[in-house]
């Protein structure tokens, strides 16, 4: 029997030594009068005082970091979310999270979690539930909240809120104290502004008091509508044609959130009519040629890899039966083919015949021309939101359209489904 009763206490021993050590890692680390930040804590407890607890849904974290500061000591750890988003932690004596000290240095922040979590406080026999507080929401106005008027019934600041505490009862209560913000109105874009006197042009800016975008541009496609004439392509898609040739045109606009002209060819050295409403979609009706002047690089891809598109005059020749003209930049904006560029395409039967049925993908890249005088300056490279490499770094706007053979069912569909809310409306 002492033989085998020897390894059964080293055993317990181990057991004994490793339970121990499971212990003192699940206690949270302490720091004595020490200011812990926590980059990661995005809400507030309101009311940290008494036992309670609290839950709430973690933000894409598998991991919420919590501070919690109770007089002079403050704990700090983490709460695993569980297969839902949840996490979840009680205020007890336990396990040191209960907040009996006394004054208003009590806090519990913790984060990353989303709008919508609670808590509950117990004080004495009572409860009382509140909402987490977003920490952001902390600097808004706050109310006063009403007194009761008598020594009965106590009040006590938290951060967002207050408890309210009846000593006779024992009855607990939190009060969110905030705010709530108004939406703030939007402002009036800088642009060019219409005349009010006939003939009603756009002759005039505004450039104060407004709100600046951040130079962003949009680059319009226009291809040929089913039954004729042109509209704006909106899926991404053209039908090469059957025979003949059809003619797809880019070019550049501001996206109108807010730009002004800063040109001096005008009178008294501020802007002419023609510069302030340069790159404004509408402002010069019916044609509406007063697009942005910028040098287009168009590049077709059929699956072997992309293939530069060259002016013909410059040695350029047909890819995939498509062919590039009346590309490149011009001193003279809003003359019809300057500054933008022009697609011509033909049947092709290496890509659309009884035998074939190919997809050609073109992508049209437009820098805009140096020096064009606007605040904010048009946005190029990661600035216009196409990422970080070197090779976006100069262009305001890419494009792509699919050049697919028209269907087999139609003859006359060569060109692509009007679109609802069409922003570019042709007159």
């Amino acid at each position: 029997m002492n033989g085998g009763e020897e390894p059964l206490k080293e055993k317990m021993k181990l057991m004994k030594h490793i339970t121990i050590a499971l212990v003192l890692c699940a206690i949270p680390a302490m720091a004595f009068g020490q200011a812990v930040s926590c980059d990661d804590c995005t809400h507030v407890v309101s009311v940290y005082m008494g036992e309670g607890g609290l839950i709430a849904m973690a933000d894409d974290a598998e991991m919420v970091t919590w501070v919690a500061t109770c007089g002079s000591i403050t704990r700090f750890g983490e709460l695993a979310a569980n297969d839902d988003g949840v996490v979840s932690t009680l205020f007890t004596t336990d396990n040191g999270l209960a907040c009996n000290a006394s004054g208003d240095g009590n806090k519990f922040q913790l984060g990353p979690i989303k709008d919508g979590g609670w808590f509950w406080m117990t004080r004495g026999t009572d409860s009382a539930t509140g909402s987490l507080v977003a920490m952001d929401t902390l600097e808004n106005d706050t109310v006063e909240i009403t007194s009761a008027g008598t020594a009965d019934v106590a009040m006590m600041d938290g951060r967002g809120a207050v408890l309210v505490e009846q000593a006779s009862t024992g009855r607990v209560g939190i009060l969110p104290n905030i705010l709530p913000e108004e939406p703030a109105v939007p402002g009036e874009p800088c642009g060019p502004r219409r005349n009010p006197n006939p003939p009603h042009a756009y002759d005039r800016q505004t450039n104060s008091n407004c709100e600046l975008g951040a130079g962003g541009t949009t680059m319009r496609l226009m291809g040929p509508r089913v039954y004729g004439g042109v509209e704006l392509i909106t899926n991404g898609m053209v039908y090469r044609p059957r025979a003949g040739t059809i003619e797809v045109t880019a070019d550049l606009w501001v996206d109108e959130t807010g730009s002004f002209s800063t040109a001096t060819d005008g009178v008294g050295g501020g802007p002419s009519a023609a510069s302030l409403r340069l790159g404004w979609f509408g402002t010069e009706p019916p044609n509406h040629t007063n697009w942005l002047v910028g040098t287009f690089s168009v590049s077709v891809d059929t699956g072997a890899g992309p293939m530069e598109l060259s002016i013909p005059g410059d040695g350029g020749a047909a890819v995939a039966g498509i062919t590039l003209t009346n590309a490149g930049d011009s001193a003279l904006p809003g003359i019809p083919g300057e500054g933008r560029a022009l697609l011509t395409i033909a049947p092709d039967s290496d890509y659309c015949s009884a035998t074939a049925n190919q997809t050609a993908v073109v992508t049209m890249s437009v820098t805009p021309k140096d020096g064009f005088p606007q605040l904010p300056p048009v946005a190029t490279g990661a600035a216009a939101g196409l990422g970080t490499s070197t090779a976006m770094s100069t262009f305001a706007a890419v494009e792509q359209i699919k050049l697919v053979c028209p269907p087999a069912s139609s003859s006359a569909n060569q060109g692509q489904e009007l679109a609802p809310d069409n922003p570019f409306p042709v007159d």
